[in-house]
C-alpha cells in the first residue's frame, strides 16, 4: 500500500512541476527532475534512498523503451532521405563530443581513462524535444532546420553504440574483466555481438507475433512483453539491454516500416507516466554535497562537451559542403541533454557502482544546465541563419 501511495505522490508531483516549468518556457523533463531533487533525499526527504532503490526497475523499463524507440528512428530509407550531410554531421559531432571530453577529463581533472571513456561516451548524447520545441515555436524552416532535425534524430542511435563499446573496454580497463587475454578480449565481443544478435531475434519475433493479431490492445501487450522480456534477458546474460532494444526497435523499422510504425505509435501513447517516474527518481539520485566534491569534472564535462559539439558540427558541416549558416550555427543547437544521457549514467551503476554517484550526479547537473541554455541557443542559431518564421511547422 506504501508502495502504491509514493508512486502516485511521484507521479503527481513530477506531473505538476512539469507543467509550471513550462510557464518558463522549460522543457518538461526539467521540471520531473527539479520535482526528484525537492522531494529526495538532499532536500526534503519524503523519496527516500531506500524507495529509490525499491524503484530500481523502473530505470530498466524506462530504458528498454527508449533505445526501442530511438531504434525505430533508426531507418535506412530516413538515413537515405536525410542525405549524405546530415549523416557526416552526425558522426562528426559525436566523435567530436566524445573526444573533447574524454581527453578533457583525463588532461585536466585528472579523471582515470576508463572513467573519462564513460563520461565521453555519455556526452555524446543529445535531447531532440527541447530542440524541436524551439523549431516548432518560431516557425523554422531552411537547410539548417532541416538538417539540425536529420542530425538530432540520428545522434542518440550513434551515442547507444559508443556507450556499449565504451563500457565494454572500460570494464577491461578497470580490471572488471578475469581469465587472461582471451577473456579480455572475448568479454566485450561477446557483450556488442551477442547484444545485437539477441536484438535481431527479438525484432524478428515482434514482427511475427504482433502481425497474427488485429487489435491494437493485443498489439501493444505483445510489444510490451517483448520489450521488457528483452530486457531482463539482456541484463541476466551480462549484455548491453540498451543495444539489444534499440537493435530490436531497428530491425522491426527496417524489415517491416507499415507495421512497426503502428507498433512504435502504440508505446508513444503509454509511456509518458513510466518516464515521468524515471525522470523524478532521477532527480531524487542528485547529491547535491556531492556535486560540491565533483565540481571540477562538472565545469570540465559542460564546457568541453559544448565545444566538441560545435566544433564537431562545424567541422561535419565543411567536410559535407554543406550551406554556410549550416556550418556556423547548427552546433547551437546540439546543447540540450536529457533522457538518453540520464538513462546511461544510471546504467553505469550495475556495473561500475564505485564511480555511479560521481557520474550520475554530473550528468545530472549538466542535464539542468543544458535543458535552461540549450533552448535559448537553439533560437539564436535559427534567428542568426534567417529561418524564423519561414515555415507553418516543423
Amino acid at each position: 500500500m506504501e508502495m502504491v501511495l509514493f508512486i502516485g505522490l511521484i507521479l503527481v508531483a513530477g506531473f505538476t512541476f512539469g507543467k509550471l516549468i513550462n510557464y518558463l518556457k522549460l522543457p518538461a523533463v526539467t521540471g520531473y527532475l527539479v520535482a526528484g531533487l525537492f522531494f529526495g533525499p538532499s532536500l526534503l526527504g519524503i523519496v527516500s534512498p531506500e524507495l529509490i532503490t525499491e524503484l530500481t526497475p523502473v530505470n530498466s523499463i524506462a530504458l528498454g523503451l527508449i533505445a526501442f524507440l530511438i531504434g525505430g528512428e533508426f531507418s535506412l530509407k530516413q538515413l537515405k532521405q536525410c542525405g549524405k550531410t546530415s549523416v557526416v554531421i552526425a558522426v562528426v559531432q559525436v566523435i567530436g563530443a566524445f573526444l573533447f571530453v574524454t581527453l578533457s577529463l583525463t588532461l585536466l581533472a585528472g579523471v582515470e581513462l576508463y572513467k573519462a571513456l564513460i563520461f565521453g561516451a555519455i556526452s555524446t548524447a543529445t535531447a531532440p524535444a527541447a530542440t524541436i520545441m524551439v523549431l516548432r515555436q518560431y516557425k523554422a524552416k531552411g537547410p539548417l532546420t532541416e538538417n539540425l532535425l536529420a542530425v538530432v534524430a540520428i545522434d542518440d542511435a550513434l551515442c547507444l553504440i559508443i556507450f556499449g563499446l565504451c563500457m565494454a573496454v572500460a570494464k577491461v580497463m578497470a580490471g572488471k574483466v578475469s581469465g587472461g587475454l582471451l577473456a579480455m578480449v572475448a568479454t566485450p565481443l561477446w557483450e556488442i555481438l551477442g547484444s545485437l544478435l539477441l536484438g535481431i531475434i527479438f525484432g524478428w519475433l515482434l514482427l511475427l507475433i504482433s502481425s497474427r493479431f488485429k487489435e491494437q490492445e493485443d498489439k501493444l501487450v505483445v510489444t510490451l512483453g517483448l520489450i521488457l522480456g528483452l530486457t531482463g534477458l539482456a541484463e541476466a546474460l551480462h549484455l548491453s539491454s540498451l543495444l539489444t532494444c534499440m537493435t530490436m526497435g531497428c530491425m522491426a523499422v527496417n524489415l517491416f516500416p507499415q507495421e512497426s510504425g503502428r507498433l512504435f505509435a502504440l508505446v508513444k501513447s503509454i509511456d509518458t507516466p513510466i518516464y515521468v517516474l524515471f525522470f523524478v527518481l532521477a532527480g531524487a539520485n542528485l547529491e547535491l554535497a556531492v556535486l560540491q566534491k565533483v565540481g571540477v569534472i562538472g565545469v570540465v564535462f559542460i564546457i568541453s562537451r559544448v565545444l566538441g559539439k560545435m566544433l564537431g558540427a562545424w567541422l561535419g558541416a565543411v567536410l559535407s559542403h554543406a550551406p554556410r549558416t549550416v556550418q556556423k550555427y547548427l552546433g547551437l543547437g546540439l546543447i540540450p541533454q536529457a533522457g538518453v544521457a540520464i538513462g546511461l549514467s544510471l546504467m553505469v551503476q550495475q556495473n561500475f557502482a564505485e564511480i555511479a554517484e560521481v557520474v550520475t550526479t554530473v550528468v545530472l547537473g549538466a542535464v539542468v544546465i543544458y535543458e535552461i541554455i540549450g533552448p535559448f541557443f537553439a533560437k539564436l542559431a535559427i534567428t542568426k541563419a534567417g529561418e524564423v518564421g519561414a515555415g507553418k511547422d516543423v
